[in-house]
């Protein structure tokens, strides 16, 4: 068991980091284990989602913060690449909805969305962009996540994340209610 987990550990560092917003794809390693055997796939993206904003980059470089504390998340912002990052846990439901309303984390032994049963850790990332003219703004959203199980078993699991897009919409929504665009 104890090679089981060092290779399960091994293999989630080689997951990739939260990647700048001009990437948009790259592989992720789902590991899945139980006292029988281990299993590993490569077969996930990162995804950076775009949406735009009508307005100006630095009002919306002054709202973005605010939008992110309002999640429940810790923003750290990165001024000079106009960047906010964050990392969260979302533990079955999230602003009122499933967890797997925003991440598709596979479905478990007896088909059960993985998302719904286990704690999704995540790593957030908006960069504002110029828009088309200088009253817009595009933001790039990225998010890289992992569901893993936290309830004290034998069994472990790590599964990589896919987003569904609904994260990066939220926090664009919420930007355009803040300024009124």
């Amino acid at each position: 068991m104890r090679y089981s987990i060092a290779c399960l550990l091994a293999l989630a560092a080689c997951t990739p980091a939260l990647q700048p917003a001009a990437s948009t794809g790259g592989n992720n390693t789902q590991v899945v284990t139980s006292a029988e055997a281990l299993s590993v796939t490569t077969e996930s993206e990162f995804r950076v989602v775009s949406t735009s904003v009508g307005a100006p980059v630095a009002r919306v470089l002054e709202v973005l913060p605010a939008v992110y504390q309002e999640l429940g998340l810790s923003p750290a912002a990165e001024p000079t690449v106009r960047t906010v990052r964050a990392q969260g846990v979302m533990a079955r439901r999230f602003q009122g909805q499933a967890t797997s309303s925003y991440f598709d984390c596979g479905r478990g032994q007896f088909g059960v969305e993985i998302a719904t049963q286990y704690e999704v850790r995540f790593n957030l990332q908006t960069t504002v962009q110029p828009g088309s003219s200088p009253e817009s703004a595009r933001l790039d959203s990225g998010v890289e996540a992992y569901a893993r199980n936290n309830d004290g078993s034998a069994n472990a699991l790590l599964a990589v994340c896919h987003t569904r897009g609904k994260l990066e919409e939220l926090i664009a929504a919420r930007i355009r209610e803040k300024l009124g665009a």
